[in-house]
């Protein structure tokens, strides 16, 4: 009778979670991860999804150091389906090399493009958006300027966009640079002023 009472009070344990250290959750209540077998009781996986995604980046598993990766198959019961949405985005945009990420200057669409995959349906530098239908500069990524070459757009500023005039005078404003390569907008957080580009 005393091993049939041990067996069953191992079964019913109180499962702890490497988060927010609560000792009180049963099984159901707890999430696994299936590599490494790490567990978190799942309204902290939530909410650490949640974060990961609004950061940009797939979840792994949050215990420390550890890099397993978390799938979309294993956590659908339990996110809403926003973060499904988003996660899915998050997918979508990895198989894009970064070098190779594309989205329509249509601030009301932002659909995310492979570069290489327009370069091969196009002759002239001008493409349209496969979800808005849009027609843009591939090398200017703005809307398509027919008469004018990139070099000419770029030099006439009256021809800019009122939202590139606003990301100059907030950049003024944030002290944010332009990396000199890609022409992307930087942002220095800490260490030193010099810059190393990303598609190098």
């Amino acid at each position: 009778m005393e091993t049939i009472d041990s067996e069953i009070s191992l079964l019913v344990v109180p499962e702890s979670c490497s988060i927010c250290l609560d000792d009180d959750f049963k099984a159901d209540q707890m999430y696994y991860v299936a590599l490494c077998n790490h567990h978190f009781c799942v309204e902290c996986m939530k909410r650490y999804i949640d974060v990961s995604l609004l950061k940009g980046t797939i979840p792994t598993c949050p215990y420390y150091q550890c890099e397993s990766k978390l799938t979309l198959r294993s956590c659908v019961h339990f996110l809403t389906s926003k973060l499904k949405v988003m996660w899915k985005q998050r997918i979508l945009e990895e198989s894009i090399p970064l070098t190779d990420r594309l989205y329509c200057p249509n601030p009301r669409c932002s659909a995310l493009m492979s570069k290489t995959e327009i370069s091969k349906s196009t002759e002239d530098k001008s493409m349209r958006c496969f979800r808005c239908g849009e027609r843009f500069c591939i090398n200017c990524k703005v809307s398509w300027h027919s008469n004018l070459s990139c070099n000419d757009y770029k030099r006439l500023s009256i021809n800019r966009m009122s939202d590139d005039m606003k990301l100059t005078v907030l950049a003024y404003e944030e002290l944010w640079r332009q990396c000199e390569k890609c022409q992307h907008m930087i942002e220095l957080s800490e260490g030193c002023i010099h810059v190393t580009c990303r598609y190098i």
